[in-house]
């Protein structure tokens, strides 16, 4: 009885220290995901300011085509691929944020 209580004291340290490495790790690609999303919250911050003022987004689209109407078109081809990578990173950053909001909470408790 006494070596089978050895064996698992001995096996529930070495799951302590797997548990605390994988944690760890985690934790690691948890802080690079945060990292890599900054310069998309930015973005959203910056659409959502062009929200709050449409006529000066409009306006600015107005003197963009009266004085190059050639580089507007190009402008606008930009802005539409920018539109819809803007659109597919909403839809990714909003599957992914509980779980990476989940991590960093976890994070700070620990």
């Amino acid at each position: 009885m006494r070596e089978r209580l050895i064996a698992l004291r001995e096996q529930r340290m070495r799951l302590l220290g797997r548990a605390s490495a994988e944690r760890e790790s985690l934790a690691g690609y948890v802080a690079r995901a945060e990292a890599a999303t900054g310069w998309l919250e930015k973005g959203m911050r910056l659409v959502a300011g062009a929200k709050r003022r449409p006529l000066w987004v409009a306006a600015g689209i107005a003197v963009l085509v009266a004085l190059r109407p050639k580089s507007a078109l190009k402008w606008l081809a930009s802005g539409w691929s920018l539109w819809q990578a803007y659109r597919g990173a909403r839809l990714w950053v909003r599957r992914l944020a509980p779980a990476l909001l989940a991590a960093a909470a976890a994070r700070r408790e620990a």
